[in-house]
């Protein structure tokens, strides 16, 4: 049987690409390309059977004029603005998308740590589990309870505050999704290419600059993907210059690449009081070990640190089999697509 081609568009990076490659059904020739020219791009659409995208990868009428054998779009993600769908209509082609499970899991884990941090919740595990408190135990009823017995006035949540999502690819869009129930007063967001109005209004998010959502942040959320451009020695990503600018109180949450945030810098500003907590993911160099700075730091509850082991997407499959199964449904229905 002659394999159907596969057009997969990508922003990954190798190791990503190869977990892609190699879970491509047998009857599929796969060819990936990561954020090809718009020459190589071109001359790949002929041949395609089905296009695969992901994150910023458009596609646009041209492209679909160019692929006369295309019958199949796939978006990865829950976003399709970027796709022409009137023109893949005009062609017949089915246009679809799939939410990814692990951008979701990360979404969920960031909530998870935004609520958390808003609670100090380390410190009150910590006092709970200590019982150092010295009142005397009542049992409870309508009009007997110690609530707060240990007097914490620093208690807080997100209702009515300002989060900014730096680095607003699918987390973030599932993210701001999440975070609309619990009312906060603004969410802004940064990234490299602004999304259209009509996604601003969906989402209900506002774009600023990466320094003015860090200034005007309560929380902030960092998605901040690798580059060299974002590599925090290369004065980019969090460096010490813009984590100077978060407002004294202000809480980060980390699930971006760990090389693009200035650990050291971080944590001399947590320890000094100046911001109000910090919950991490990921790390500069990973797996953390006993002797970082970070884990002797995490064990003070007073500095509202929260440590996680690079498990924001824990739980979702790392098969990417899933990425090709609406080709797969496609091919029962249509045997014959070619």
């Amino acid at each position: 049987m002659i394999p159907y081609n596969v057009l997969f568009l990508t922003d990954r990076g190798e190791r990503h690409q190869q977990h892609v490659l190699q879970a491509a059904p047998p009857q599929l020739a796969v060819t990936l390309l990561r954020t090809p020219t718009r020459e190589t791009l071109f001359a790949a659409l002929p041949q395609t059977h089905f296009l695969i995208t992901e994150r910023n990868q458009p596609v646009t009428a041209e492209m679909i004029k160019a692929a006369q054998r295309l019958k199949l779009i796939v978006r990865l993600g829950s976003l399709t603005y970027d796709i022409d769908v009137d023109a893949a209509v005009r062609r017949n082609i089915v246009v679809s998308m799939v939410p990814v499970i692990g951008v979701i899991y990360c979404a969920e884990h960031a909530l998870m740590m935004l609520l958390a941090l808003s609670k100090r919740l380390g410190r009150s595990l910590a006092a709970a589990l200590a019982a150092e408190h010295g009142q005397e135990a009542q049992r409870g009823d309508e009009n007997t309870f110690a609530f707060n017995w240990l007097g914490y006035t620093d208690l807080t949540g997100l209702a009515g505050k300002t989060i900014s999502i730096m680095g607003m690819g699918e987390i973030g869009v599932e993210l701001a999704r999440r975070l609309r129930p619990f009312r906060p007063a603004r969410v802004l967001y940064h990234k490299r290419t602004r999304y259209p109005a009509s996604v601003e209004t969906e989402l209900g998010i506002t774009y600023a600059d990466l320094p003015t959502c860090v200034r005007e942040a309560d929380y902030a959320v960092s998605l901040l993907p690798y580059s060299a451009q974002t590599d925090y020695r290369n004065g980019g990503g969090l460096d010490s210059r813009i984590l100077a600018l978060f407002k004294p109180g202000a809480m980060l949450v980390h699930l971006g690449s760990g090389s693009v945030l200035d650990e050291a810098a971080l944590l001399e500003r947590l320890r000094a009081g100046l911001l109000g907590g910090v919950a991490l993911d990921t790390y500069e160099y990973e797996p953390l070990q006993k002797d970082h700075p970070l884990v002797a730091a995490a064990g003070d509850p007073r500095l509202n640190l929260l440590l996680t082991p690079h498990t924001a997407a824990a739980g979702a499959s790392g098969d990417r089999s899933g990425d090709y199964q609406l080709i797969l449904d496609y091919l029962q229905t249509q045997p014959n697509a070619e």
